[in-house]
């Protein structure tokens, strides 16, 4: 278990560096390219949104749970965003919804709990809001996230939070 936890931080830690390239490669018209913040709810922790085109984007967050002893999360999801449900103009008040997955490793002392527990993934389907005021680089946001746990059993559950990024 050991060797899938390391591999999981160096995959978090080369995620995290590339971030400003893959955001470099980024064009939209409409939506600044990457924004970066905090997400506080559960699980709480960063959360990195990189817009793909004016409507799609992929989020991820890198979290820490504060009820489940302590576990840490990795969640990566494909938004598509809806401009025109509530009219705010100037400001823009897009409703998205998308895919994505979920892993989630807790690290507990030798002979307690089952080694398979500490390794989880999940699929989520995050539905939120998203507030972008026009006249200051904010991406304000609610978001619920119901998931199907696939790894080691199947359960259902319900992530979700309030956060906030800065819009490079």
């Amino acid at each position: 278990m050991k060797r899938q936890n390391m591999i999981l931080y160096v995959l978090t830690i080369l995620l995290v560096l590339m971030t400003p390239a893959l955001a470099a490669q980024v064009s939209t018209d409409d939506v600044d390219s990457v924004s970066i913040g905090v997400i506080v709810g559960e699980p709480t922790g960063l959360s990195i949104k990189l817009w793909l085109s004016d409507v799609s984007a992929i989020d991820i967050a890198l979290a820490w749970s504060f009820t489940d002893n302590g576990a840490f999360y990795a969640n990566a999801d494909y938004l598509t965003h809806f401009f025109d449900v509530f009219t705010t103009a100037p400001d823009r008040l897009p409703v998205y919804v998308g895919v994505g997955g979920s892993l989630r490793v807790q690290s507990q002392a030798p002979g307690q709990g089952d080694p398979d527990s500490r390794l989880r993934a999940a699929v989520r389907v995050p539905v939120g809001i998203s507030f972008l005021p026009v006249e200051l680089p904010l991406d304000l946001f609610f978001e619920l996230a119901p998931h199907l746990r696939i790894f080691p059993e199947t359960t259902f559950g319900v992530a979700g939070g309030i956060g906030v990024r800065y819009r490079f």
